[in-house]
């Protein structure tokens, strides 16, 4: 089984690295990590607004570097943004050295709550 690796802040803050069980078919290139905040705190709101300093600061092991491109997708964008949990998965894809101009790329997918979770 592979090693869970992660941490929990308080309440308003924790992160998993997602791994497949025993290794999987094959290396990936890329990491994937959830992450989930509470929307209404601090890190929540610097997390909606500034991710990628966020996750330089709290989860040194996504290995951002500066040269990054991103993208964020609000899987339901429409909800009120007042809520109060989000469920965040973060891929961070290296460079491909058989591209010249290819740099970094993180990649976010925002889930809101539409109800107050937990």
């Amino acid at each position: 089984m592979a090693e869970l690796q992660g941490a929990i802040e308080g309440e308003d803050f924790a992160w998993t690295r997602l791994r497949p069980a025993e290794g999987g078919l094959y290396e990936d290139t890329f990491s994937v990590f959830l992450v989930q905040v509470k929307s209404e705190s601090d890190i929540g709101t610097r997390l909606l607004y500034d991710p990628l300093a966020v996750l330089r600061e709290k989860i040194p092991e996504m290995g951002i570097g500066e040269d990054v491109q991103a993208i964020v997708h609000r899987v339901n964008a429409d909800i009120a943004v007042r809520r109060v949990h989000r469920t965040e998965v973060w891929f961070v894809y290296p460079p491909q050295p058989s591209v010249a101009s290819s740099r970094q790329t993180a990649v976010g997918v925002q889930y809101k709550y539409s109800e107050p979770q937990g």
